[in-house]
């Protein structure tokens, strides 16, 4: 995923009033490392109220997976990805799992977005905001995408800072013109908006039964009838044909590199908890199981476990170890990620010292691609097909639930 030249150059918004009233530092807990944005904020923010929930279960409750694919547009990027609806219908449909009504303010006036974040934190709560991930300095970003959900948990308005709990282990601090700029980013896709949720965040309460026979019915309906064909179980199998195709085509080798590793990322590093968010989902079914005391959904659990090892074989051929290159491609990406998951200083400087790097290793794989294209066509397209096979399956007993 290469950055368009011209992205950095875009303007910065001036920053708020750091003079503004604030709160001390909140005690909500060491935030622990988030597989998924938007279900690690809600989570820190029901804990700091009271509600106790995994991320999977506020996953599944939001309608959990799909797949999505949406080819890419002339000279821009296509995008992949697990999730069932952008952000804020999968916000709202997690909200109201747990009763609660959700608010989503947004404004394109940064002085009125500010004192409404300042007006949430001077209550005692947190804030959950929005922001183009590109602009969060301990993200070393090289592509803009505005619906990352972080957690705003103090100000320091003689520092003009605030600290952000964010998926990684440990909180981060930016500076109060950071935040801004990244809240105000108009790029898309999804431009944030200033987006606040609000909510009555001590009203919510454990999900019941109903709420988690509605979350995988979300599902089903997401899966079985999607509103596009390159959606759901149909857009699987024509997303395999579609890798196949590139494969045994002409197309120059970095832009198909470019491609399997964009797919790598949004699979498996892009906030999804692992395998497009069947890793979440499968810990929610087992956990819906024991809830409900439902054999179905015990039986469906080991099915989306079955799930997530097909899309983990997946994983493996989208940038194989069968060359020094593309073997060395993987590794970065993944230890790229775990020193960003850490969260401290020296592991957020080596993160972005190894996405320094990528570019040259994408080049390098791509020299490399000629002599395993065919085989890589192949394995990708059957690793498709089972995953298909097996979601198959899956939906069928979940739609009988």
């Amino acid at each position: 995923m290469t950055q368009d030249p011209d992205d950095r150059a875009t303007p910065t918004p001036s920053a708020p009033d750091v003079g503004a009233p604030s709160i001390g530092a909140h005690s909500i807990g060491a935030p622990s490392i988030g597989a998924h944005c938007e279900t690690a904020a809600l989570r820190t923010q029901l804990a700091a109220h009271g509600l106790d929930l995994s991320e999977a279960m506020l996953f599944g409750l939001a309608g959990g997976i799909n797949f999505m694919h949406m080819p890419a547009p002339p000279g821009g990027r296509g995008f992949t990805g697990g999730r069932n609806g952008p952000f804020p219908d999968f916000t709202r449909r997690m909200a109201a799992g747990v009763g609660l009504d959700l608010d989503v303010a947004v404004t394109d006036d940064p002085d009125r977005a500010w004192r409404a974040l300042l007006a949430e934190l001077d209550q005692g709560r947190p804030a959950v905001v929005y922001v183009d991930l590109f602009h969060l300095p301990y993200f070393h970003a090289t592509r803009h995408f505005g619906a990352h959900a972080i957690v705003i948990l103090d100000h320091d308005p003689r520092a003009g800072t605030v600290t952000v709990s964010d998926r990684t282990a440990l909180p981060q601090t930016i500076g109060t013109a950071e935040l801004a700029t990244a809240r105000a980013s108009d790029h898309q896709p999804f431009p944030p908006r200033h987006a606040l949720l609000h909510a009555d965040w001590k009203a919510a309460r454990p999900p019941a039964e109903a709420d988690i026979r509605q979350g995988i019915r979300l599902s089903c309906r997401a899966m079985l009838h999607p509103p596009v064909p390159t959606f759901g179980l149909r857009g699987l199998d024509s997303f395999g044909a579609g890798l196949r195709h590139l494969l045994r085509s002409d197309t120059a080798p970095l832009a198909v590199v470019e491609q399997l590793a964009g797919n790598y990322v949004d699979f498996e590093l892009a906030g999804t908890g692992g395998n497009a968010f069947r890793n979440l989902f499968q810990a929610f079914l087992t956990e819906a199981a024991t809830l409900t005391g439902d054999h179905r959904l015990a039986d469906a659990a080991l099915l989306c476990a079955d799930s997530a090892g097909r899309w983990e074989q997946l994983l493996a051929v989208l940038l194989p170890d069968w060359t020094p290159a593309f073997a060395e491609l993987g590794e970065t990406y993944r230890a790229k990620e775990a020193n960003f998951l850490a969260g401290t200083a020296d592991s957020l400087a080596e993160a972005a010292r190894l996405g320094d790097r990528l570019p040259a290793l994408r080049a390098a794989a791509a020299d490399e691609l000629g002599p395993v294209r065919e085989r890589l066509a192949e394995e990708v397209a059957e690793a498709v097909r089972t995953i298909a096979e097996t979601e198959r399956e899956l939906f069928a007993l979940l739609g009988d639930v």
